[in-house]
């Protein structure tokens, strides 16, 4: 078996000219309270022709439970648009196991500590909630055709929209491929954005549009003061270090998994071998057995002993006993 190598830890290097905006530091830089009229034209673009967000005001990432103890969720942003409803958007680049389940959880926290104690349940309408995620992974691996998946409450025999107030937005980047030439869309402009403003080394003509303009200036290192740029570094390192602990915790899971395949093989042969020896001396002991029964037949017939030696290849002691 091959021995797991561990990847060495990269260090942070800003030699492009642009934030990785997926990093924590950038995302919330480039959508956070400062900037949200970046977040108010993505959620726009999102729910074109449903819904127009004009304000949002931002909340506490941290939502507790009901009880304590229950388990805190924390979120990379939550906000409150200006008739109640509620937008969290999670970035997520790493795949985990269970992340529907985790989506799942964090709206029903929301939905569940919306209602104070006393409230009447019956005369209190629960707030819209939209759930946005950016994700550098695939949902399903086998699924590459749609870039945009979009979730919500129906009814299995009509197909009809059962209950409109929970909405689950799923930005998939591997599945968009469009070529700077195939850009049509300001949908198709936010993807672009988040997959390869790292790598620009300019604003593209296709996105002059005044809200990627200002991301482009906010994005722009050389616009970091030191401090800045220190905590732009800092976040690309922890990053990197949290992928190669999940990367070594991988090759280590595989190593164990294939030591614990390779024992069982081992302990299957070691089986096999001690089977077939038990076989091989059953079946001497059978063909002992036929042997004697000739021998002694011919002996009844009057043999001579030594043409039974030689045809049996029993010893003549051993006939003689018979």
């Amino acid at each position: 078996m091959k021995k797991a190598t561990v990847k060495a830890t990269r260090k942070p290097v800003t030699t492009g000219r642009y934030m990785e905006i997926l990093n924590d530091f950038s995302f919330k830089r480039v959508f956070g309270e400062a900037n949200k009229q970046n977040l108010i034209a993505l959620i726009n673009d999102l729910l074109a022709g449903e819904k127009h967000v004009k304000d949002l005001a931002y909340m506490p990432t941290e939502q507790l439970g009901e009880r304590k103890g229950n388990r805190r969720i924390i979120l990379d942003l939550k906000c409150i648009g200006e008739n109640g409803e509620v937008f969290l958007i999670e970035m997520q680049r790493l795949e985990h196991k269970n992340f529907r389940d985790r989506t799942v959880f964090s709206t029903s926290r929301i939905i569940s500590n919306f209602y104070a104690e006393g409230d009447n349940y019956r005369d209190t309408a629960l707030p819209e909630v939209y759930f946005i995620g950016i994700l550098e992974f695939r949902m399903d691996a086998e699924e590459c055709e749609h870039h945009i998946r979009r979730v919500e409450l129906t009814d299995r025999n009509t197909g009809k929209v059962f209950y409109n107030k929970l909405q689950y937005i799923f930005l998939e980047l591997p599945n968009f491929v469009k070529t700077p030439e195939e850009i049509e869309t300001d949908l198709d402009r936010w993807f672009w954005l988040f997959k390869h403003l790292s790598e620009a080394d300019q604003m593209p003509r296709f996105m002059n549009r005044r809200v990627f303009k200002r991301i482009f200036q906010i994005a722009e290192l050389a616009n970091l003061s030191e401090d800045e740029l220190m905590a732009y570094n800092a976040s690309i390192q922890a990053e990197w270090d949290w992928q190669n602990a999940v990367e070594l915790a991988e090759e280590r899971a595989v190593e164990k998994a294939l030591k614990k395949e390779r024992a069982k093989a081992e302990a299957r042969e070691r089986q096999l071998l001690k089977e077939a020896e038990a076989d091989k001396r059953q079946l001497l002991k059978e063909v002992e057995a036929e042997k004697l029964a000739s021998a002694k037949k011919m002996l009844d017939a009057g043999v001579p002993i030594q043409q039974i030696a030689e045809f049996t290849n029993l010893p003549i002691a051993v006939i003689k006993k018979l």
